[in-house]
Parts: C-alpha cells; sequence; structure tokens
C-alpha cells in the first residue's frame, strides 16, 4: 500500500485527538480539584457542618440519578420527583433522558408551567407507547380540578391505564377523534408541591390516591445551608455554569460567586440554581458586579 500525507494523517488524527481529549479531560478535573480545595482553604469557610452537608447532596443526587434511570428503563412505570423549586429536579431527569439516548418530541417530552387537562389528555395520547416518556415540571394547576387529576390516576395506574375523556366535544389528535386509550409510557412529575392534605378532603383523596400509584422521590433540601450545599455542588462538581457561554467563567471566579452567596444565606429569598447563573453571567460582563448582584439579591 502506497503511504500518502492524506492516509497517515486519516490514522494518526483519531490517535492524537484520543490524547488530546485525554489530557483535557485530565486537565479539566485537576482544576475541579484546585478549586475544591481553594474553597475549603478560604479564609471565609462555609461553616462546619458543611463538608457534611455536600456530602450528603452528593450521595443523595446520585441515588436520584439511578433511581430516574430505572424509571426510563421501565423498572418503575412513574416517578414523582418532590423538593423545592429551582434545585435541580428536571435537570437530573433530562440528563437522564439524553444519557439513556431518548431524542426529544420523539421519544420524550417535557412540559413546564403549565397545562390544561385538554392538553394533558392530547399528550398522554401522543407519548402513549412504551418506552415514551412525559415529563410534567411544576405543572402544579393540574392537581387543581377533577379532571386533571382524574387523568393523572388513570396514567399512573399500575394495572389498568386506560385514559378516558368523555365529553360532547371529544378530542381530536393527528385527524382522529380519540375518547379514550391505553397509556404504556411513562409519567415523572417534578413538583414543589408536598403531595400531602386533609385526607378527608376530596383534593387530599386525590393526592393520597395518586402517591399511592406512583414511587415518590423527595429531594428533601429545605434549610440554606442544604440548598447551599447543592448550588455548591452543582457549581463544582457538575460544573453547570460551563454549559452557556453567558455563565462559563473561571474557577477564582466561582469561588467568588459561592463567597458571595454563602456570605448572605440569611438574606437571600430565592435560593435556587438560577442566581448562580445570574450572577455569572454579571461576572463576565461587569467589573462591579458584586454591587450589582446585591441589588436584584435584595440583600
Amino acid at each position: 500500500m502506497k503511504y500518502t500525507k492524506s492516509n497517515i494523517c486519516s490514522q494518526v488524527n483519531p490517535v492524537a485527538n484520543s490524547v488530546l481529549n485525554f489530557i483535557e479531560d485530565a486537565k479539566r478535573t485537576a482544576e475541579m480539584e484546585s478549586l475544591k480545595i481553594q474553597i475549603a482553604q478560604s479564609e471565609s469557610n462555609f461553616g462546619a457542618e458543611f463538608s457534611e452537608h455536600v456530602a450528603d447532596v452528593r450521595k443523595h443526587m446520585e441515588l436520584t440519578k439511578k433511581f430516574v434511570a430505572s424509571v426510563i428503563d421501565g423498572i418503575h412505570k412513574n416517578a414523582i420527583l418532590q423538593g423545592p423549586p429551582g434545585l435541580g429536579k428536571s435537570h437530573v431527569v433530562v440528563q437522564a433522558l439524553k444519557d439513556a439516548g431518548k431524542v426529544e418530541r420523539q421519544d420524550y417530552v417535557v412540559v413546564k408551567g403549565h397545562v390544561t387537562p385538554g392538553q394533558l389528555f392530547v399528550l398522554l395520547c401522543m407519548f402513549r407507547n412504551e418506552g415514551q416518556v412525559i415529563v410534567l415540571d411544576d405543572c402544579d394547576d393540574v392537581f387543581d380540578t377533577e379532571l386533571g387529576f382524574n387523568m393523572l390516576k388513570a396514567a399512573l395506574d399500575p394495572d389498568n391505564r386506560t385514559v378516558s375523556f368523555q365529553s360532547q366535544r371529544v378530542p381530536v389528535i393527528n385527524g382522529v377523534a380519540v375518547g379514550d386509550f391505553e397509556f404504556n409510557g411513562t409519567l415523572i412529575i417534578c413538583t414543589n408541591v408536598a403531595m400531602t392534605g386533609n385526607k378527608m378532603s376530596r383534593r387530599g383523596q386525590h393526592m393520597a390516591a395518586i402517591l399511592s400509584r406512583a414511587v415518590k422521590w423527595p429531594l428533601a433540601w429545605d434549610t440554606p445551608q442544604q440548598k447551599f450545599a447543592q448550588i455548591y455542588n452543582m457549581v463544582v462538581n457538575e460544573d453547570y455554569l460551563s454549559r452557556e457561554e453567558r455563565t462559563r467563567i473561571t474557577d477564582t471566579q466561582k469561588t467568588d460567586l459561592l463567597k458571595l452567596i454563602w456570605a448572605n444565606l440569611s438574606e437571600i429569598r430565592d435560593l435556587d440554581l438560577r442566581l448562580p447563573q445570574k450572577i455569572a453571567a454579571e461576572i463576565k460582563t461587569n467589573k462591579d458586579w458584586i454591587d450589582t448582584c446585591k441589588v436584584f439579591m435584595a440583600i
């Protein structure tokens, strides 16, 4: 075989790229370890129980990832992730779907913020096949109507999963009138609602019925210290700020960001994962970012 320059390059480049990727991964790992040490040794330490909180959060997040993956794989037919807003419920679900090779709007759909009973019926029908997943992310108004509750109970039922919409106007889906169907997909509900209530009330009875049909997975980070530990975990261990150019900052800047949040922990009203994103965007573009951030943090 005659070796040309292009032949040699085509054989060498994959190896070179593999080596470069390995070097970049090792470099990034070293940078993250350096950041952890830098924060741990900082004069503005995060309290005596900080390491314990972070360890608990990391362990629970790893368990959550495995649990969500098992739901997507069909080991469980459905799940309810319950916890404070903006601390990673939908993030871990969407990442698990991508890791499983699921394609958005083909294998799964994520509905955020609001869904009517009629829209829910259509979604359940369109993603009713085994292996398909519907994620309701903070669609808590679906719990406000009898029809919404009844559809959820039907879709979550482990035995009889026939979903019906009995009305004078039968919904038309893809040109076909559909009054009922069997739901064989997977439903994952991410909610801030505690899913508890007066069991004697109608709403409480509905909630109890839903909980009996689904696996509830709590992310019970309620104290400011626990929430900060999750923010730290996502900034340092998951490196989630690097996923967007507008929030991609240096390790030193991440340290400053975390110090600012910790120093004002008791005064911050909305302590969630959106806050570091807002601060990081200011750090990248504003030399007076601390003063600006204190204004929108209301501290």
